[in-house]
């Protein structure tokens, strides 16, 4: 085949024209295309890699929430465990406290009992010794040591006469009892009448009565007052000071 020059030529030329024609029909809207998708390509590679670090952001974010919630949740078990302990140590110190309460309270209690049944075993025993006293010195006693008794009481009638004068009432007469474990002779009672108005100045007036659970000697009232040299009033006063020392 015979190579045609110009032939050659006007495909050149009309593939030149082509090229021509089609960068201004296609080029431009294709590349502007292109751009346009190279742009969108980028705006979604950016929103990704911002969606990415929003996403690494919240999840960071998120990391510290769960952590602060688990050191929250750490310092609220150990504030309970706290609370919890010290609540057990303040129950026990109450259940200590009231074990205590109730030993003393018991201890309190039974020596209060162990006291009473002191008090009341050596009251007894007071009474059985005073019964037995009295029934010795009954089984001893006559109407001498009676007799004897009687005197005492009579050298005490200074002291009776002094009581007598700090009474208020201004009586002329003085009434006094005499209660005797044996019967009073006649004598004897003119002695201590006689001794008692020469003492107070004012006349006293007897009345007696024979009492043998006195055992020996006498019990005397004036007024309000009683003296008693009695085995039994002895008996009776010594028992009573001793239950005041139990």
């Amino acid at each position: 085949m015979k190579f045609d020059i110009w032939t050659f030529l006007f495909q050149i030329i009309n593939f030149a024209v082509l090229l021509f024609i089609l960068r201004r029909i296609l080029y431009k809207p294709i590349r502007s295309i292109i751009e346009k998708r190279r742009g969108l390509i980028e705006k979604t590679i950016d929103d990704a890699e911002k969606a990415k670090q929003d996403a690494l952001e919240l999840r960071k974010k998120h990391q510290n929430e769960l952590n602060t919630y688990k050191e929250q949740h750490i310092q609220m078990l150990e504030v309970a465990k706290e609370e919890a302990e010290n609540e057990k140590k303040r129950l026990l110190s109450e259940a200590e406290k009231e074990v205590k309460k109730g030993i003393e309270k018991e201890k309190g209690i039974y020596n209060a009992e162990k006291r009473r049944l002191e008090t009341l075993l050596k009251e007894k025993a007071l009474e059985t010794a005073s019964v037995f006293a009295s029934r010795l010195l009954r089984d001893i006693s006559d109407k001498e040591l009676h007799k004897a008794l009687f005197r005492k009481i009579l050298a005490k009638l200074g002291q009776i006469t002094t009581d007598i004068a700090k009474i208020k009432e201004k009586d002329e007469t003085i009434e006094i009892e005499i209660m005797s474990a044996f019967p009073l002779e006649k004598d004897e009672l003119k002695a201590f009448q006689d001794a008692m108005e020469s003492l107070t100045a004012k006349k006293v007036n007897l009345s007696t009565t024979t009492d043998d659970r006195l055992i020996a000697g006498v019990k005397i009232k004036i007024y309000d007052m009683i003296y008693d040299s009695s085995l039994m009033g002895q008996i009776e006063s010594f028992t009573i000071r001793m239950k005041e020392t139990v």
